[in-house]
């Protein structure tokens, strides 16, 4: 007999394939029900898809509202537990945060995210660097239940320096919020200048996000993609699909595949294959 973590930890990774995940809302009682959905039933249902996929993504990305409501001691307790199969797994896995979370208190919840050298001592953001492009992990929690997101000058500084420097390779920009187009959600305040700085940086290829709950694929009058993934958790509109995407970086481009949670779904299974803006 194997167990199931051996098992796992055994299987062929593939180092240009990424488990994306947005919007979990995990709290600290597993019976919580948000909008009618189990947040911890859903979440522990994609865990164990990306874990007994044949082929392992090399890593695992959260974009943000990690916690169910005000980001409570006990809601990053349970991140930290439902997270641990994908760790014992040997998967790295990345964190970024939304209006729903608090920035101290997911610190306190995660040494390791506590210790990290971060370039922003005050913000969880980061580059990772991965074999055909550089990750740009972006911090947009301005208060916790504060529902439009926040940048920052200093922020918005670091990127640009840091795109500057690392202009060898694609790069995809991750923040929690999507681009403030009026729409109701409330999103990005600084979406004007954010793209100030994203669009004429040629090897800016994808912007992601989560916040609205919405699944959506879409380019920008630049060529950048808009990749609006999936919430894990509960709906806003009961038509759009929830899950995660699983994501293969080419040489050229990007590959998405939508993993609906409910396998019924019309959206289940639906592959894009994007292209980068030259």
């Amino acid at each position: 007999m194997v167990s199931p973590n051996l098992f796992a930890a055994n299987r062929k990774v593939d180092e240009h394939c990424w488990a994306l995940f947005s919007d979990i809302h995990l709290a600290g009682d597993p019976t919580k029900l948000g909008r009618g959905i189990n947040m911890t039933d859903n979440f522990t249902a994609v865990v164990n898809e990306v874990r007994a996929l044949r082929t392992r993504p090399s890593n695992a990305l959260i974009c943000g509202d990690l916690a169910f409501n005000s980001g409570e001691t006990a809601d990053y307790a349970q991140v930290v537990d439902l997270l641990q199969p994908l760790r014992t797994s040997g998967m790295p896995i990345h964190l970024a945060l939304g209006n729903h979370d608090h920035r101290a208190r997911f610190w306190d919840s995660q040494l390791e995210q506590k210790a990290v050298s971060r370039p922003l001592q005050d913000r969880q953001a980061a580059i990772i660097r991965a074999p055909r492009v550089n990750w740009f992990v972006l911090d947009s929690l301005d208060k916790t239940l504060s529902t439009p997101g926040v940048l920052g000058e200093k922020q918005l500084a670091w990127l640009a320096k840091s795109l500057d420097a690392n202009a060898d390779k694609p790069a995809l920009v991750v923040v929690h919020h999507n681009p403030d187009e009026g729409e109701k959600y409330g999103g990005l305040t600084e979406t004007k200048e954010f793209f100030e700085i994203i669009r004429p940086r040629k090897q800016v290829k994808a912007y992601l996000y989560g916040h609205s709950h919405h699944w959506n694929l879409k380019q920008d009058e630049s060529g950048i993609h808009l990749i609006n993934l999936p919430p894990t958790a509960y709906l806003f509109d009961k038509e759009s699909p929830n899950g995660w995407v699983l994501a293969n970086l080419k040489k050229g481009g990007m590959r998405l595949e939508l993993r609906c949670l409910d396998r019924k779904h019309t959206e289940h299974g639906r592959v894009a294959d994007l292209k980068w803006r030259t």
